[in-house]
């Protein structure tokens, strides 16, 4: 089930550790969908350690997004770095018991599959916002940008004045 390249074997005994390198790029990430992704690279890292009960999961990300300034529409190069640790435990799963962080796995499996831990530990490292430093942006678009919104805060200012006088004329 999955990908057999993001499989990464589960140590047996306790304090014993396994690690796997992946490298990312946008095709591994086609189920976002995001057309304002041009491009991504990623070196991930991922161990894991047996405890008492469960393994340790570490996943470090270390990349970049090429995408575009939500601001001023030119290309952004953006530097993405973070790490996560996740817990797998082997039994059923608790219902009434809810942390992203704690997965639950059959007390049978051997291997885990990290595809869908990678997307999603990269994913949430992307930006929501994606700009520039205001100084770094398109001045001529950045321009181009207040000049509309000083028209339309100026047809926003006349609209309330014609409306008040209207008002007042009615009075």
């Amino acid at each position: 089930m999955g990908d057999k390249r993001f499989n990464i074997g589960l140590p047996d005994k306790l304090g014993n550790e396994l690690s796997k390198d992946f490298e990312l790029n946008e095709e591994f990430f086609e189920f976002i969908g995001d057309v304002l992704i041009e491009s991504c690279f990623f070196n991930v890292s991922v161990s894991v350690k047996r405890k008492h009960s469960f393994w340790d999961l570490e996943v470090k990300v270390d990349g970049f997004l090429q995408t575009f300034c939500d601001r001023c529409g030119d290309n952004l190069k953006v530097l993405i770095e973070g790490k996560d640790l996740y817990f797998l435990k082997a039994q059923e799963r608790n219902k009434n018991f809810h942390d992203e962080n704690i997965i639950f796995i059959s007390s049978k499996k051997t291997d885990f599959n990290l595809k869908p831990l990678l997307e999603e530990a990269c994913f949430l490292l992307f930006p929501v916002t994606r700009k520039h430093k205001i100084e770094n942006c398109n001045k001529t678009v950045i321009s181009k940008l207040d000049d509309i919104d000083r028209k339309m805060n100026g047809q926003t200012i006349s609209s309330k004045i014609l409306k008040d006088l209207k008002g007042k004329l009615k009075k």
